[in-house]
């Protein structure tokens, strides 16, 4: 019972129905301003009261005094006020009974004792009020199903995905909802939630293991206050749901700095990697092997195999996957005989060399030589995954668009008909901006890559440490 409360409780947060911002303003350079527009301009689904008792009226729209002269009790509250301003509102969101409030300020335990006095306070309330809090010192919630936004958030993606991101830290809330969204990965909600005075990372992946829209659950992370109760959790959601954590805090300089951010304690790296093993969790580090990883398991799912066919125009290409896959832990077997025999028949011009690495030869390879190399090779029962690796800048000099379209059907096709997994790696060498104009062909083909389940990864060392990962 206590468990199903919890849920109902955060997915009235998360689905919110109706908004209020407490502190919206016009005025630059405060946190009300910033989410303001950020959430007027995402278009939430359902109605949003402004209020602030300076303001009459802000991009149009009125502002109300306080919370109780609205014409409805809202669900969920944005507080966009500083810290020693919280309470008097706090008192007003337990009184009206809303059912969940996001605190942005900062000032609260992260500070000292005047700050963590300031915290309590606000939880004897919450408790006093029935609802729940996310924060303080947090960027709030994206939602892309009733368009909620994270502070700044407005050019996060209006699309509904199955991965969940948890964050302690806002600027990495949203640094993994923009790289998310260049490399094709949806939401189903990103929540920062700061110090976690109230709803932590415990709970929240309970309610993520549980939302039926959610498959995978990534989360950043810098310490924990239960960490029995975190364990559970954890263990729940890895058994439960793909989760992918990236854990920081575990050197002395990096426990320091997440104490002064947001008051938690990092703990032994030691005991967190056993932590993570025995709940099934992988554990990466960094923004991009976050993303890199998220969109592994997004198209090949967890665990998709070791075994890879190095393919690309060029020796030398294959050489450096093959040194790149031994040092990521994975296998580059000899292809098999009967594949070895059929790629002959189809690659049988000079300076192809079949084999894996497979080098498919000269430039100038026709289309439907390539298509039919790229059937052939994924046909190989002794490999898991098929790796082609493309110079853009090269490729469209030679076959230009009409080409590229035609290799990424031929690449398409390889993933539909065969079910072999296939990953590509697109890149320019261009530095200093000369190849701007091919950044629509590269994100055209990207998109219609992704959307046939090919994942695209911008270099072999992203693509084989990513695939590493998510057979962990």
């Amino acid at each position: 019972m206590a468990l199903k409360r919890e849920y109902e409780q955060i997915d009235a947060i998360i689905n919110a129905r109706s908004l209020a911002i407490v502190g919206a303003t016009a005025k630059p350079f405060k946190f009300g301003s910033y989410f303001t527009s950020s959430q007027l301009s995402f278009g939430f689904k359902g109605p949003v009261y402004l209020v602030n008792p300076k303001e009459r009226e802000i991009n149009g729209m009125p502002c109300h005094p306080d919370l109780r002269s609205l014409p409805e009790v809202p669900d969920l509250v944005y507080l966009a006020v500083p810290a020693h301003l919280s309470m008097d509102i706090l008192k007003d969101c337990a009184d009206l009974k809303v059912k969940g409030v996001v605190m942005l300020a900062s000032g609260f335990r992260e500070v000292g004792e005047e700050g963590a006095r300031l915290e309590r306070e606000a939880l004897s309330l919450a408790r006093r009020g029935g609802f729940r809090i996310i924060g303080p010192n947090c960027f709030g919630i994206y939602n892309p199903r009733n368009r909620l936004a994270l502070l700044p958030g407005p050019d996060f993606s209006r699309r509904t995905g199955d991965v969940a991101f948890i964050s302690q830290s806002g600027g990495f809330s949203v640094h993994v909802g923009r790289m998310g969204k260049d490399l094709g990965i949806d939401f189903s909600a990103i929540v920062s939630y700061g110090n976690g005075a109230d709803l932590d990372e415990s709970g929240l992946l309970r309610y993520f293991s549980r939302d039926p829209q959610t498959r995978i659950i990534g989360g950043y992370l810098e310490g924990c206050r239960d960490g029995r109760e975190f364990f559970h959790a954890l263990k729940e959601a890895g058994a439960r749901k793909t989760v992918v954590m990236w854990k920081v805090g575990k050197s002395g300089p990096s426990q320091r700095a997440t104490l002064s951010h947001t008051g938690s304690l990092g703990g032994s790296a030691r005991i967190w990697e056993g932590m993570f093993r025995q709940c099934r969790v992988i554990e990466v580090s960094g923004v991009e092997e976050m993303c890199d990883v998220l969109l592994a398991l997004k198209h090949l799912g967890r665990k998709p195999g070791r075994r890879l066919l190095l393919c690309g125009g060029g020796g030398g290409l294959g050489a450096h996957g093959g040194d790149l896959a031994e040092a990521e832990g994975m296998q580059v077997p000899p292809l098999g005989e009967e594949t070895a025999s059929r790629l002959r028949d189809v690659l049988n011009y000079p300076g192809a060399a079949v084999g894996n690495p497979l080098d498919i030869g000269t430039p100038l390879t026709p289309i439907p030589v390539f298509a039919a190399a790229m059937r052939e090779a994924a046909l190989d029962t002794g490999t898991d995954i098929l790796v082609f690796d493309m110079a853009l800048n090269f490729a469209h000099g030679l076959f230009g668009d009409a080409g590229l379209e035609a290799a990424a059907e031929a690449l398409l096709a390889v993933r539909r008909e065969t079910g072999k997994a296939v990953v590509l790696v697109l890149y320019s060498r261009a530095i200093g901006g000369g190849d701007l104009a091919l950044e629509g062909t590269l994100r055209g083909l990207r998109e219609k890559l992704l959307a046939g389940g090919v994942p695209v990864y911008p270099s072999m060392a992203r693509a084989l440490r990513a695939l590493r990962l998510a057979n962990a």
